[in-house]
């Protein structure tokens, strides 16, 4: 069975590469800018990964977390962001701008871990 992701960014570009980079290696790919599309699309389909931008104009992540982990407790999370206020050395997380392989290692390597449920 092909690996769901749901990807969230507000940046288009963003967005665009992420949902190219992934799917030419089979993956999946549903993106939305907005919350309105993230909460649509969880409740439509079930997603493996959820890649989120740190930082959203209007949107609190911490509530997309929450809101995601409730209606599919298995789903695992990588965050990005411009900012270096998350920890760099965080496995769920990577600065942007990153390289394509380096995006494409790190959903490898969150997927392929155990699931906690």
């Amino acid at each position: 069975m092909q690996e769901r992701i749901l990807v969230i960014d507000d940046e288009p570009l963003i967005l665009s590469s992420i949902e190219k980079a992934l799917s030419r290696v089979g993956y999946e790919i549903v993106t939305t800018m907005d919350l309105n599309g993230f909460c649509t699309s969880l409740t439509c389909r079930k997603f493996d990964l959820i890649i989120m931008d740190l930082h959203m104009k209007g949107i609190n992540t911490n509530e997309l977390i929450i809101e995601a982990q409730r209606t599919l407790p298995s789903v695992k999370f990588l965050t990005i962001s411009g900012s270096t206020t998350q920890a760099k050395n965080s496995k769920y997380f990577l600065q942007k701008p990153f390289k394509i392989d380096s995006l494409r290692q790190k959903v490898r390597e969150i997927l392929d871990e155990p699931s906690r449920y």
